[in-house]
């Protein structure tokens, strides 16, 4: 484990800052694990051998006003849209999963979506099973760093909506 480094970041073309320059300036304690690129769980999983319970995935929705609202929830669950849109506030039809070229304006990119993000408008919504995870493996922003934090911690910087999100 190794603390965040100056590597460049995606969103530093667009003045965002990334993930784990937001967990820096809050003072949260977070380590960061450097790594091949991975995307998605399997990646995690047989390429880092991270513990499944641990894993926080983050999914980039896109509103079609044009905002955004990220779903964080453990790995192995999958995300009722209609709970989600309910919790985000949003008509289900408005809601659809944001492509690869959009996560640049939030500072991340492929593989390494986080429920931190620079943007205030930016609806989060957490899983509810999420705060009894304990320390949990979630993006950076980048697909080779991984952001190691305790639940907990993540919650009170993130102040998500929260939700039974799993179907």
């Amino acid at each position: 484990m190794t603390q965040p480094s100056d590597a460049s970041q995606p969103g530093e073309a667009t003045g965002v800052l990334s993930p784990e320059e937001v967990l820096r300036r809050s003072g949260v304690p977070f380590t960061v694990l450097d790594h091949v690129p991975v995307v998605g769980r399997e990646d995690a999983e047989n390429r880092l051998g991270l513990a499944t319970e641990q894993l926080l995935k983050t999914m980039v929705f896109r509103v079609t006003d044009g905002g955004f609202v990220l779903a964080a929830l453990p790995v192995t669950g999958r995300v009722n849209y209609g709970r989600l849109a309910r919790a985000a506030g949003v008509p289900r039809a408005r809601l659809r999963q944001a492509g690869p070229d959009e996560l640049s304006l939030l500072g991340m990119e492929p593989g390494g979506a986080s429920p931190v993000c620079d943007l205030p408008d930016v609806v989060t919504v957490f899983d509810a099973s999420v705060a009894s995870m304990g320390t949990v493996y979630c993006g950076s922003g980048r697909a080779d760093r991984t952001v190691v934090v305790e639940a907990a911690r993540l919650i009170e910087l993130v102040r998500p909506r929260v939700e039974e999100l799993s179907s």
